[in-house]
């Protein structure tokens, strides 16, 4: 019994000493520090949001353009996400305020990057890549889903109302994706008691009207076209991360049972 308690001890110090030293890691091709002080912060200065007119589901997709303050997290690649399924929630609303139920969030590794650029001014002309790629070099890097954090149904909370959603804030619990188990910690606390993987925050520039034509926006009427009111801004996500957790898991499993072994020698 000494000796396995002697093992789950150096188990933890060696875990600890792994994580203080990792370094920078690559997961999918992309890079980040999970050992930065402000981990998990990533920054996404290109996202595109739209409320269907009829539905009234808001969606979107964007670019996360850093981790933890580093930039360059997907060299030779591009990692964007799509975001949607967030309807009307039943639960009471603060004035000004819109709350929705549901939602979904994937991040996709794109091996074949757009070259973007877009200012707070240019109309975003991100394409809304992701698992329909057709060249096939896409990554499903890591799916998220909507967590209540207010009321009994409410994912996400926007300000303002309908016609001027200009930012909102939102939970999400990691479901999939190649780097599901470097960022499912369940550590986020929430203001109902719960805890989350990842907060997310966003702030938009006023709307504009359109209809989207085979998945492009566009600002003159098209009646083959779904009508919705569009936003440009920027967003920032919030969580945790863990360093290349399989890998240490097995270390730690591997060092108990060699203790096993020892006491079993003894014995």
């Amino acid at each position: 019994m000494r000796m396995i308690k002697r093992a789950l001890a150096i188990a933890v110090m060696v875990l600890a000493s792994f994580s203080a030293s990792a370094g920078l890691i690559n997961v999918g091709g992309v890079v980040w520090d999970p050992d930065d002080g402000a981990d998990l912060r990533g920054g996404s200065a290109i996202i595109y949001q739209q409320i269907n007119i009829l539905t009234l589901e808001l969606s979107g997709y964007g670019r996360l353009t850093s981790i933890n303050g580093y930039a360059d997290i997907c060299p030779g690649c591009e990692l964007s996400y799509q975001f949607g399924g967030y309807t009307i929630s039943a639960d009471a609303a603060a004035a000004g305020d819109t709350n929705f139920k549901g939602g979904w969030m994937e991040f996709w590794v794109d091996t074949s990057p757009d070259i973007l650029t877009v200012t707070d001014q240019e109309k975003l002309t991100l394409q809304n890549t992701g698992g329909s790629d057709d060249d096939g070099d896409n990554l499903l890097w890591l799916a998220l889903r909507g967590h209540i954090f207010a009321g009994d149904e409410t994912t996400f909370i926007g300000s303002s109302s309908l016609t001027g959603l200009l930012n909102g804030a939102g939970a999400l619990d990691v479901v999939g994706g190649v780097a599901m188990w470097n960022f499912d910690t369940n550590m986020w606390p929430l203001s109902n008691g719960s805890m989350t993987d990842i907060v997310f925050s966003g702030d938009f520039d006023s709307w504009s009207n359109g209809w989207v034509v085979n998945g492009v926006t566009q600002d003159s009427f098209d009646e083959s076209g779904t009508a919705v009111r569009y936003s440009t801004g920027s967003a920032d996500f919030h969580g945790y991360s863990i360093p290349e957790p399989n890998t240490l898991g097995i270390f730690a499993l591997g060092l108990i049972l060699l203790a096993f072994g020892v006491r079993i020698k003894k014995v």
